[in-house]
């Protein structure tokens, strides 16, 4: 299969990115919300659970952090595996897509760092235990390098390597430097558009609206050869 660079591939795929990266912020808010019974704060990067929730559902409040990287980045990664695996070649460039629309890397390098959703939630259920850290990690590994195997082996296109290190590497650099620094600092630092609704920032729900439509008008050249 030839990834086509095409200016509208690109661009749905970078929508496609936005929207599993905003929607997996929004369901660890959601889940807050019907957690705590009102509304935390979200960003683009972070989310924090209402005042007094987590002493209040000490048992319960990890759900919210656990639900999104399954829901939004591991599932999503085994459908994209699945897809490629299609002999229809629109759903494999779809599969193909949706793997890297999560950002994989950014699971394996800071769940190694301890600085992901998953060690935070093994360190409130086994406390500072590092035999239960490294079987996270080995899960996690364990679940992301099947599909990116087989998406690098569905690459047909020359520079097979180049292109697989653009999507692993260079895309998510792009994401971080983008959105985890620009946008995120233009509230936090600029206070631009940092007013909310439902604790989400005027700017986040621009970004969310401008994604989802980018995505839905542009979604079908993520299925076209």
């Amino acid at each position: 299969m030839k990834i086509p660079f095409t200016w509208q591939y690109l661009l749905g795929f970078f929508c496609l990115a936005s929207v599993m990266g905003i929607t997996h912020e929004l369901v660890h808010h959601l889940a807050g919300y019907l957690i705590c019974g009102e509304w935390g704060y979200k960003t683009f990067n972070s989310f924090d659970l209402a005042e007094g929730c987590e002493a209040a559902h000490p048992n319960t409040v990890w759900i919210a952090t656990i639900i999104a990287p399954v829901l939004l980045n591991y599932v999503p990664l085994w459908i994209g595996f699945f897809m490629l695996r299609s002999q229809e070649v629109g759903k494999k460039l779809f599969g193909f897509s949706l793997i890297f629309s999560v950002i994989p890397i950014m699971r394996l390098v800071f769940n190694l760092m301890g600085a992901n959703d998953e060690p935070y939630v093994v360190r409130i259920l086994f406390g500072d235990n590092q035999l239960a850290f490294w079987l996270m990690n080995l899960v996690t590994w364990l679940l992301i390098i099947p599909p990116l195997v087989l998406a690098f082996l569905s690459i047909k296109n020359r520079f097979r390597v180049l292109i697989f290190l653009f999507f692993i590497l260079i895309f998510p650099a792009f994401v971080f430097v983008f959105v985890g620094i620009f946008l995120e600092n233009l509230i936090v630092k600029h206070q631009f558009l940092s007013d909310t609704l439902w604790g989400m920032p005027y700017l986040v729900l621009l970004a969310e609206l401008l994604s989802y439509i980018g995505y839905y008008s542009l979604r079908k050249h993520l299925k076209t050869l």
